[in-house]
């Protein structure tokens, strides 16, 4: 009885020292993995990526590529804020003023003027028949107030003949808004200064 229990027992024992050998060893290959993955962290750490490998090739090569300088200051805009506000002012004044001369020659004392003219004998004789503007968009010289009853303008005609003139046209207004019109002077004046009157 006692050599079958010391037989046993010898086998138990075998058995737990074959199994503790084993747990020995699988625990040394699980620390000598767990150093292999450590190691080949730390080199691939160490190793730069592919990436990183292109960025410092590119900095290499262009060292603006990489944004290491300092911003540019800000421009001084004073003199193209100076420029815009003369440009606006010419063309908003140059715009006004070709509008107020349009109003000018197309109201009408002006075409009541041009028209009386060119019906009138001495005038047709010398200029001839067909009494215009000189040009299509010609220049009246002078203003014209209905508010204040004043008309004093002046414009340069030119008939069939091919004789320039200069049609000088001056009225006022007797009383108030609803007063009669009276004119003072109505002529064209020639280049050697010789008048015709328009009025007759």
């Amino acid at each position: 009885m006692n050599s079958k229990s010391n037989t046993l027992l010898l086998s138990q024992l075998s058995m737990a020292l074959a199994r503790s050998r084993t747990a020995t060893r699988s625990l040394a290959q699980s620390r000598s993995y767990s150093s292999q993955v450590g190691a080949a962290a730390a080199a691939a750490a160490a190793t730069p990526s592919a990436l990183q490998q292109k960025w410092e090739s590119a900095h290499a090569k262009n060292p603006a590529f990489a944004v290491e300088r300092d911003l540019p200051a800000p421009k001084n805009r004073k003199r193209e804020i100076g420029l815009f506000l003369v440009f606006a002012t010419i063309t908003w004044g140059g715009g006004s003023i070709i509008a107020f001369n349009y109003q000018r020659m197309t109201s009408t004392p002006v075409t009541a003027a041009l028209f009386t003219a060119r019906h009138n004998d001495q005038v047709r004789e010398v200029l001839g028949s067909q009494l215009n503007f000189t040009s299509s968009f010609p220049w009246i010289s002078g203003d014209i107030s209905h508010l204040k009853g004043f008309v004093e303008v002046e414009f340069d005609v030119v008939g069939d003949k091919g004789v320039p003139g200069r049609l000088v046209l001056k009225s006022r207004r007797t009383g108030k808004q609803n007063g009669e019109w009276t004119t003072t002077e109505f002529y064209i004046v020639m280049a050697d200064g010789r008048k015709i009157d328009c009025d007759e």
